[in-house]
């Protein structure tokens, strides 16, 4: 931790870049520390104060567990009250494995929340081993159920996105809603979602009824080391952002092969842009004159021509040779006439689940960045 610090600190405050590093390696860095900022010789992250060290983790986390009244704070309220002021790597995961390993704590009974926490972190299910689309297959149902079991409760309303994944969502909330009775409303993001939810029985209501949807949980194409992702390979990408944007959390699944340090590592079909068709041409030459790459008209399988969303646009998939700034790139792209939206999720994302190919689920979480 103390030496990742000394790294941001040294290029914020004299721009200089640790020995041998790489002009990618430096790209990385200057993007990783500009979200943060010196402020009387200290590192802050927002209006966060960087913690240095483990130790002084440690320290703050025996501080703030304890309230003034002596009661022993668990997961949720400990996490809000050090998230508050404080920041560090890894601190989520850090947290929830203190408060399980508190003394104190564990003479009173676990919530839900610690006792799925704490099998996850004991007792991972385990996949079969099989060929590589069993695993595959397996890989997502783990981080599917991980993610419903965990984010979905009685009376929410609850955006479902799109893909092969979403079909182990649907079937573990539906599991659910049978077993415990939950009362929850189902927000889907394209018309093969909506099929799915109604053939299943779940319950379907829409953005124009409710405005504010409690969790949001879809897939991905990809998940960078920052949680911004790729998505749109199915080519629903517009009504998956309009329904995370609604979300207060969005939660993403994906099985171990999304999971990447940079965006374009294992993704090599391209970041979807949704035009209007009368726009597709204009729109691809702007991309590769700005952006390099290519940006090309995705054609349909089974019918002849393109490919046409559920909105009735045409997609373009750009190619990029390059690693780039994706907040300020996705901004550029949206505000060519005749773009609807792009692929790039940026900011969104709360919460990943990789489900891994030897059958335990990887978190990744935005307060462990």
């Amino acid at each position: 931790m103390e030496r990742k610090w000394e790294k941001v600190f040294n290029i914020l405050s004299v721009g200089e870049y640790p020995p041998f590093f790489t002009s990618n390696q430096k790209f990385k860095l200057r993007r990783y520390a500009s979200k943060f900022t010196i402020k009387g010789g200290e590192l802050f992250f927002g209006d966060k104060k960087a913690v240095k060290s483990r130790d002084e983790a440690r320290a703050l986390f025996n501080e703030f567990h304890v309230a003034p009244n002596g009661k022993h704070l668990g997961i949720f309220n400990s996490r809000r009250a050090l998230c508050a002021k404080f920041y560090w790597f890894g601190m989520t995961r850090d947290i929830e494995k203190w408060v399980l390993e508190c003394n104190e704590c564990k003479t009173r009974p676990l919530t839900p929340a610690q006792i799925k926490i704490k099998r996850l972190a004991q007792n991972p299910p385990k996949i079969k081993r099989g060929v590589l689309n069993k695993k595959v297959e397996e890989a997502k149902k783990l981080a599917a159920y991980a993610a419903v079991d965990y984010h979905v409760k009685d009376n929410q309303i609850v955006g479902i996105g799109s893909g092969s994944t979403i079909v182990h969502v649907v079937k573990r909330l539906a599991e659910r809603v049978k077993k415990e009775n939950l009362n929850v409303f189902c927000v889907p993001t394209s018309f093969q979602t909506r099929l799915l939810i109604q053939d299943i029985g779940l319950k379907v209501i829409d953005l124009n009824r409710h405005l504010e949807i409690d969790v949001a949980i879809d897939g991905a194409d990809e998940v960078d080391s920052e949680l911004n992702l790729i998505k749109g390979g199915g080519g629903c990408l517009t009504q998956e952002k309009i329904v995370a944007s609604c979300a207060k959390s969005f939660i993403v699944i994906a099985d171990y092969r999304k999971d990447s340090s940079a965006l374009g590592e294992q993704w090599k079909k391209g970041i979807p842009v949704e035009v209007i068709p009368m726009a597709y041409v204009p729109v691809s030459r702007a991309i590769q004159s700005q952006f390099g790459g290519s940006a090309d008209l995705r054609m349909a399988v089974s019918k002849a021509g393109p490919v046409v969303t559920d909105n009735g646009n045409f997609l373009l998939d750009w190619r990029f040779d390059q690693e780039h700034n994706w907040s300020a790139v996705n901004t550029t792209i949206k505000m060519m006439p005749g773009v609807v939206d792009t692929g790039l999720f940026i900011n969104l994302a709360e919460r990943v689940y990789f489900g891994m190919e030897d059958g335990t689920v990887k978190i990744r979480d935005k307060n462990m960045l």
